[in-house]
């Protein structure tokens, strides 16, 4: 195997577990606000929070995998990573 498949499938990884972590901490975010129902102001507050944690665990992921280049193996690895794991958890119910 070369180096660059090497390097494609690591970025490629990388992403994909990424983009689950993702979807898990959405999941998590949703089921509390269906558990504690939180006021409106409480609530968009939190919103704007998560997508800002969200962002910066993205960027991070993908600092750490390709030195912030965007590519198709970590688009394609983010986007698997997220459908698979929301479509896996919906059929696991």
């Amino acid at each position: 195997m070369s180096q660059l498949i090497r390097e494609q499938l690591f970025e490629f990884l990388a992403l994909f577990f990424c983009g689950a972590a993702t979807v898990i901490f959405r999941q998590l975010f949703i089921a509390y606000h269906n558990r504690y129902k939180p006021k409106r102001t409480i609530s968009i507050i939190q919103e704007i929070l998560f997508w800002i944690l969200t962002a910066l665990l993205v960027s991070a992921c993908l600092y750490y995998s390709n030195f912030g280049v965007l590519t198709v193996p970590s688009i394609a690895g983010f986007t698997l990573g997220a459908i698979l794991w929301y479509n896996i958890r919906h059929v696991y119910r």
